[in-house]
């Protein structure tokens, strides 16, 4: 028996596509810098902590820089370092490694506050 698809596969060399494609958001990212606090645990259930640069942001989701990889996901609470401005429940959409840090997309669990 051989087995057939339905739509031939895609040609993804065409590289207008796939950006086109990366930058399809609900939202509008805001470029942010500032330090927030990662806190997940792990599998053996200890809460773990971790510092890490916030990059961009939207009510959706947000982008930070960290100097150890998360586990794609992974269930963690981002809150401001400082101000509490930003505090919510997310989920890790991917991580990728970039240079001696991690760029680890966030995926918020609802939406933050209209402001951003």
């Amino acid at each position: 028996m051989e087995a057939t698809l339905a739509h031939p596969p895609r040609d993804l060399t065409d590289d207008r596509e796939s950006v086109k494609n990366a930058e399809m958001r609900d939202q509008e990212r805001l470029s942010a810098s500032g330090m927030v606090t990662l806190v997940w645990r792990e599998e053996n259930r200890q809460i773990r902590y971790m510092r890490s640069l916030l990059r961009n942001i939207s009510g959706g989701g947000a982008l930070v820089l960290a100097f150890r990889p998360l586990p794609v996901g992974s269930f963690v609470r981002i809150r401001d370092a400082s101000l509490f401005l930003v505090s919510g429940d997310a989920r890790v959409r991917h991580c990728t490694r970039c240079g001696f840090a991690y760029l680890i997309g966030l995926k918020f669990d609802s939406e933050m506050a209209a402001g951003f």
